[in-house]
């Protein structure tokens, strides 16, 4: 039994192979394969055919992804193209308001230094003030560039009042002729100092001490400069067309006729020339061919005359 197992065993094992030939003298040859080495070269063949749908099933796979991923990048290429144009959109944007803020800022520097050039009774305020119509609430940032455009309008209209304003300011005798600022005798019904009668005093005297600067008042043209009667050494000075003023009593005369003056330019000194029993300045503001009490004109810009 043993033997027939063997046997048994190598059939299922190998593949005998028996070769005959022609002549019956000749050799019968046998020879044995292990079936897996038959099995082996059978299989063969078909290993290039399974590499290749392997190869093929691989290759598809990656190109699907290869597709997938292109699309996902044309994806943030346009993302970002679109990302791009907003931040341009943006950029734009800060630089304009950046400018208008520059420009609203350099208005606001022109007004406070307007305000502070404005005569001192009025009571001092922070900051500017701009009228808003109730109506039109701010919007919100869509709308920053257009209310800034608004608010620069706004300014700018104000500006060209202030302009006027100052301008006009500028040939008003608002500045106190001489230091120190303490006036003596009033404008108006006195008594006069020479015969203690009643008389009208068409300016007003400021204290001082000879050879104290006398000022200009205002911007204007100096058209008198010389000894004047009673007033003594005398200058007039006319600021557009409406005032003229005049300081008498003068130690000096340090302009001529014909010269343009600024606001606080020194014209003279004070002196007691003329019919005066000591050393101070009269000063008078003639406004459209009157005099009028210069003492407010000190404090506030009255348009409305006296």
């Amino acid at each position: 039994m043993v033997q027939i197992w063997t046997r048994k065993k190598r059939r299922r094992k190998e593949f005998t192979f028996t070769i005959l030939s022609n002549n019956a003298g000749e050799v019968v040859t046998r020879f044995r394969i292990p079936k897996w080495i038959v099995y082996f070269l059978t299989a063969v063949p078909f290993v290039p055919i399974i590499l290749l749908v392997y190869y093929m099933t691989i290759s598809g796979n990656q190109q699907a992804e290869l597709e997938l991923l292109a699309q996902k990048l044309e994806d943030e290429t346009t993302k970002n193209e679109q990302l791009q144009q907003i931040v341009t959109v943006l950029e734009e944007r800060s630089g304009e308001t950046k400018a208008y803020l520059e420009q609203l800022s350099a208005l606001e520097n022109r007004m406070r230094t307007y305000i502070n050039e404005l005569p001192s009774v009025i009571e001092p305020m922070g900051g500017t003030q701009i009228l808003v119509d109730e109506e039109e609430p701010i919007q919100g940032d869509t709308n920053v560039i257009n209310q800034s455009t608004e608010l620069i309008e706004r300014f700018e209209q104000t500006l060209a009042i202030v302009d006027e304003v100052s301008e006009e300011l500028q040939y008003t005798p608002t500045a106190w002729p001489t230091i120190p600022n303490t006036i003596t005798s009033e404008y108006g019904i006195r008594s006069d100092p020479f015969n203690y009668a009643t008389s009208f005093h068409s300016g007003i005297d400021i204290r001082g001490s000879y050879g104290t600067p006398v000022f200009a008042a205002a911007d204007g043209k100096v058209i008198f400069a010389e000894y004047y009667g009673g007033y003594g050494n005398t200058i007039k000075i006319q600021h557009n067309g409406t005032y003229t003023t005049l300081y008498g009593h003068l130690s000096k005369i340090d302009v001529d006729v014909g010269d343009t003056v600024k606001k606080g330019d020194i014209i003279g000194a004070i002196g007691s020339t003329g019919r005066s029993t000591g050393p101070h300045l009269h000063y008078e503001i003639i406004k459209n061919g009157k005099t009028v009490n210069p003492k407010p004109y000190f404090i506030f810009f009255d348009t409305e005359g006296d």
